[in-house]
């Protein structure tokens, strides 16, 4: 029995020291590029659609706490919009104006350590605020706190990896590739409303679309 509790108590220092080794702290900054599009509302009647929205290609930079498992994230971004019209017949595309968004994302990962390389899937949440917009002539837009949270701000899912290879000493590199799927803003989510109440007289209805696209990534980290 005591020989027992003695091997239990062992090996509980092992992995205790094999966690210990695994787990680690890091932070840091870089650039990042944001492609969202299918941003809009959709109207169906039959075999008829409607489609309005907006593509937002987006630029800017991050920062990451990283505690192994989950990882933090702040980012701005300024986007550039294009506003998409789409009936059966023909498509029609168009400068729409800009966006400066600040995001938050919180996201879980699971690292494999190759040595001087560590490659982890990422699956997590984000929000992105808009903080100033402007129109395709340049007009800026006076939004308050209400009108950025409820009218155009957007939450999103995330999926995707990324790898972590050595630069020297602490310092690393970091690059993630990820996939994202946009909430409708409630701005798109008002307009499928009235295309729901236009459409259903003809035994049709509209609804918000999920905004799609890739997010990359790449910066610096150095582990504490």
């Amino acid at each position: 029995m005591k020989k027992g509790i003695l091997i239990l108590v062992l090996l509980m220092f092992a992995a205790s020291g094999v966690f210990a080794q695994a787990f680690s702290i890091s932070a840091g900054g870089g650039g990042l590029f944001d492609w969202s599009f299918n941003n809009g509302a959709e109207m169906k009647v039959g075999d008829d659609k409607g489609y309005y929205g907006w593509r937002d290609m987006g630029f800017g930079g991050f920062l990451f706490f990283d505690a192994t498992y989950v990882v933090i994230e702040a980012s701005f971004c300024y986007g550039l919009l294009t506003a998409v019209e789409a009936d059966p017949d023909d498509t029609v595309t168009g400068e729409a104006g800009s966006l400066m968004k600040f995001g938050a994302a919180i996201m879980g990962k699971y690292p494999f350590d190759f040595g001087i390389i560590t490659v982890f899937p990422l699956l997590g949440v984000s929000y992105h605020a808009v903080m100033a917009a402007k129109d395709q002539d340049g007009y800026k837009y006076k939004l308050t706190v209400t009108d950025t949270m409820k009218s155009l701000s957007q939450f999103a899912l995330l999926g995707g990896a990324g790898f972590d290879m050595g630069l020297y000493k602490s310092l690393f590199l970091r690059v993630e590739a990820l996939y994202q799927l946009r909430l409708p803003s409630k701005d798109m989510s008002d307009l499928a409303e009235i295309f729901d109440a236009a459409a259903k007289p003809y035994g049709g209805n509209g609804y918000g679309t999920l905004g799609m696209g890739p997010k990359v990534k790449v910066g610096v980290g150095y582990r504490f």
